[in-house]
C-alpha cells in the first residue's frame, strides 16, 4: 500500500499561540491540501480535547485527541475512553490535597470550578490566546457539579509547584496515564490507563493498513516523543524541546518559519 499518513501536533507545530500565530500559515495549508489530494491521509494528534477553530479550515481525515484517548477517523469514533465516577472522585481527592486546579473535559462538556484562578487564566492565554472567561465554545463549562455529572475523557490539573505535581502524580500513577509538565506552567494531563498519543497513531496506521515506511509525524513537545518514535519519519520542529530533537529522525525549521511546509517540499516535492 503506497498511501502515506502524516500526524500533526497542534500547539507549537501547526500554530504558536503564545507568539500570536493563531492559524497555520498559508503555505502549510497548501502543502497539506496537496498531500491529501494525492490520496494520502492527514491526522491531528493532540493533547487537546477538542480541535480549535484555528485549524478548522483544513479538512483532516482523522483526529487523535486527549493524547490518544479519543480517536475519530472519517467521522467514525474508534476510541472514546471516559473516566468512571470512582476515577473522577479519586482525582478530586488527590488534587485537593495538593491545591491542584482541575479542568475536566469530554465530548459533551467541561467541568471546572476554577475559571477565575490565576493559573487557569494563564492556561487559557497559552492555549486559547485569551485571558477572558469562556463565553462561546463548542461545549459548556460546568462550574458547579457532582462527581456523577462528569463525563470526561481527560483532566488537565494545574499546580503552584513541581513538588505538588509530583506528589499528586505518584499517588495516581498506578491507576492513570499522565503527562507531567514540571516547568513553566506546571500541570499534568490525566487520562484512563490505555493509549498514548504515540500508540494511538500506531494503532490507526496499522488499522488502515498503511506501511510503516509511509508514516510521518510532526511535533515539538514532551508528549510527542513516543509518537515520533513509533513512525518511520519522526520530524521535530525547530522550536521543539531538546529531548524530542534527540529522538527525531530529522529536525525541520520552526513553526514560525514554515517548518512543516519545508519538510513536505523535501519529502514529497510539493
Amino acid at each position: 500500500m503506497n498511501t502515506k499518513i502524516a500526524f500533526f501536533d497542534i500547539d507549537g507545530t501547526l500554530v504558536n499561540v503564545p507568539n500570536g500565530m493563531l492559524h497555520p500559515t498559508d503555505e502549510t495549508i497548501r502543502v497539506l491540501n496537496e498531500f491529501k489530494n494525492q490520496g494520502n491521509k492527514i491526522v491531528i494528534a493532540t493533547a487537546r480535547g477538542e480541535v480549535p477553530e484555528s485549524v478548522a479550515n483544513i479538512e483532516f481525515d482523522g483526529y487523535i485527541c486527549n493524547d490518544g484517548h479519543y480517536i475519530r477517523f472519517n467521522n467514525e469514533i474508534l476510541i472514546d475512553e471516559q473516566f468512571d465516577n470512582g476515577m473522577v472522585q479519586k482525582q478530586l481527592d488527590v488534587y485537593a490535597k495538593y491545591n491542584g486546579r482541575s479542568m475536566f473535559n469530554g465530548r459533551g462538556g467541561a467541568w471546572c470550578s476554577f475559571l477565575d484562578d490565576e493559573l487557569v487564566i494563564k492556561h487559557r492565554a497559552m492555549f486559547q490566546g485569551t485571558t477572558e472567561r469562556p463565553t462561546e465554545r463548542p461545549t459548556d463549562v460546568n462550574e458547579v457539579f457532582k462527581t456523577s455529572d462528569v463525563k470526561a475523557v481527560s483532566c488537565c490539573v494545574l499546580f503552584d509547584s513541581a513538588a505538588q505535581l509530583w506528589a499528586a502524580y505518584h499517588e495516581l500513577e498506578d491507576e492513570f496515564t499522565m503527562i507531567p509538565y514540571d516547568t513553566g506552567l506546571i500541570r499534568m494531563d490525566v487520562y484512563c490507563k490505555g493509549f498514548t498519543k504515540g500508540t494511538a497513531c500506531e494503532y490507526l496506521y496499522q488499522k488502515l493498513g498503511i506501511d510503516y515506511e509511509n508514516t510521518y509525524a510532526f511535533g515539538d513537545g514532551i508528549n510527542d516523543v513516543e509518537m515520533l518514535q513509533l513512525v518511520k519519519h519522526g520530524i521535530a520542529m525547530g522550536n521543539a524541546i531538546p529531548k524530542l530533537k534527540s529522538v527525531a529522525s530529522e529536525i525541520t525549521d520552526s513553526v514560525d518559519n514554515d517548518g512543516i511546509a519545508q519538510s513536505f517540499k523535501k519529502h514529497f516535492n510539493i
